[in-house]
């Protein structure tokens, strides 16, 4: 008889494709599961995302029992070690399957608690569907990049999503110039379909308001799935009703709508509840029976398979010293008012109060008022990033690191983006309802009435200037920048000092 098995499971590997458990024999087998309070600590996690993966995983220990698998569980437990000390004592399993990790070095940081005598084998995460070769074979040396959209097409070609043979259907791999319209009166939407937590979800809410109650957002009004048979709901619902507008509007902004038509299965994808390729599917099948358009299915497709695998690869090919990059050498410290909302800015208000309550905000919301404004005001990258991770419910280390450090604040020098996500008030203005309401004047840059993002973003321009006077895709912001007097320049560097200064104030 083969030597007894366990397989470890951690909170975002909750699935029955979990590679560890498919490798594992369910007779001879027992799965280890741990809430180590420690882990939860480690930063200052949103409390809904807390509640969200000791919720999944109590719920996902139960479909393994029904599954006829064993299952040695540690509730509220101090920490790994002391829960993996006690599993080996009791079971004396001799080999341990663990699905990798997400996030790098703790592969080897989990293989540290494990008895020197067991035998570990780390296997293939389950929900990626690309390989560290065929991103490799993209590169031309050892020290070049690869776009997303490249790596994108190959990713489509792999999958046969959106193909006609070779070529992609409707003639071009991207249809992202059709979906950037402002929310103007045509602009429709369907709520998000919301969870109530059950006895078990009820259960683990009192747990993290014990552990966990310095911690930022609240337990209140939790609303998210924590089955997979509850997120497969929600992508129905998406699919049928938000699919075919998302497109369009998916950069739009509204005061107090943080959802509008944007899926909101990120949470259940990196849980590993949903895996990405059946939704891609689901959303293909959607368009070739003609109910959803082109736009809007590819664009999904797109963050699913191809913006979420691109940053996947990058962190593991750069990491760690990915994380420390500060090309643009920004250290101001994150304003106070990123955790309590209490700022003048409408848009930063309104957008910090929704990320509070909900621990979400959809992706433009993110780059486009969060980043750009941590951009321009020049925010340190590490603390952005770790703002970032612990503020949302999706956030782990390999998505926010390319995310921020890259795409977000240009920190990686232009490796993940080759251009800065930079705007002024006029973007904001022209995507969002925010401006109406709001204390400051969107179309000044220097006075008391002056909008902050307007002085930071030519303050940013004025400071970078040397950097991107040669960076093609910022040629009409570094000729408009050009043109300006010398005594505008001082304005706007006496105005961007002034709000630094009083960041907490503004």
């Amino acid at each position: 008889m083969s030597a007894r098995t366990s397989i470890w499971i951690t909170g975002d590997q909750c699935s029955m494709k979990n590679t560890a458990l498919k490798s594992a024999d369910k007779s001879n087998s027992v799965v280890l599961m741990i809430e180590s309070v420690k882990r939860g600590n480690q930063i200052q996690y949103h409390k809904k995302k807390l509640v969200l993966i000791y919720s999944v995983m109590r719920h996902f220990a139960l479909e393994l029992e029904e599954a006829g698998w064993k299952v040695d569980y540690y509730k509220e437990y101090p920490d790994f070690a002391d829960a993996v000390k006690k599993h080996f004592d009791k079971h004396k399993t001799q080999k341990l399957l663990i699905m990798e990790q997400s996030e790098y070095g703790a592969n080897e940081r989990l293989q540290k608690l494990i008895p020197k005598d067991i035998e570990v084998e780390i296997t293939a995460h389950c929900n990626f569907i690309s390989t560290k070769e065929e991103f490799e074979k993209l590169h031309k040396s050892k020290d070049s990049r690869v776009t997303m959209e490249n790596f994108y097409h190959v990713m489509r070609k792999k999958t046969n999503l959106l193909m006609d043979g070779a070529d992609p259907v409707g003639g071009s791999w991207n249809y992202d110039k059709s979906n950037r319209l402002p929310p103007d009166k045509d602009f429709k939407w369907k709520e998000i379909k919301r969870f109530e937590p059950d006895q078990i979800t009820k259960d683990v809410i009192k747990m993290v308001d014990k552990h966990f109650a310095n911690h930022p957002g609240s337990t209140d009004n939790f609303m998210y799935a924590v089955t997979r048979e509850d997120a497969v709901l929600a992508a129905k619902d998406f699919i049928k009703y938000r699919l075919n507008e998302f497109g369009p509007h998916q950069d739009a902004m509204l005061e107090g709508k943080p959802f509008l038509n944007h899926s909101i299965l990120s949470p259940y994808i990196n849980t590993c509840l949903l895996h990405p390729l059946e939704l891609a599917r689901k959303a293909e099948e959607e368009y070739r029976e003609g109910r959803a358009q082109l736009s809007s299915v590819e664009g999904f497709i797109r963050q699913l398979i191809g913006w979420r695998e691109f940053v996947w690869r990058v962190y593991w090919r750069l990491m760690p010293e990915y994380k420390e990059r500060n090309e643009l050498f920004a250290e101001h410290k994150v304003p106070e008012f990123f955790w309590t909302g209490k700022t003048k800015m409408h848009c930063m208000q309104d957008s910090l109060k929704t990320t509070i309550d909900n621990g979400y905000a959809h992706h433009i919301v993110r780059l486009m008022l969060l980043g750009n404004f941590s951009l321009i005001a020049g925010l340190s990258p590490l603390a952005v990033n770790e703002w970032f991770t612990q503020m949302f419910v999706d956030g782990y280390d390999w998505v926010m690191v390319p995310n921020v450090i890259g795409m977000t604040l240009h920190a990686d020098g232009g490796y993940v983006g080759t251009k800065p996500y930079a705007a002024s008030a006029n973007y904001i203005n022209k995507m969002s309802d925010y401006c109406k309401k709001c204390h400051y004047d969107q179309k000044l840059a220097t006075g008391e009435k002056a909008c902050p993002f307007n002085t930071l973003y030519w303050d940013f321009l004025i400071r970078n200037e040397g950097k991107f006077k040669s960076n093609h895709r910022m040629a009409m912001m570094m000729k408009n920048l050009a043109g300006k007097p010398d005594h505008w320049r001082a304005e706007i560097d006496k105005q961007a000092r002034t709000i630094m200064r009083n960041i907490n104030k503004i």
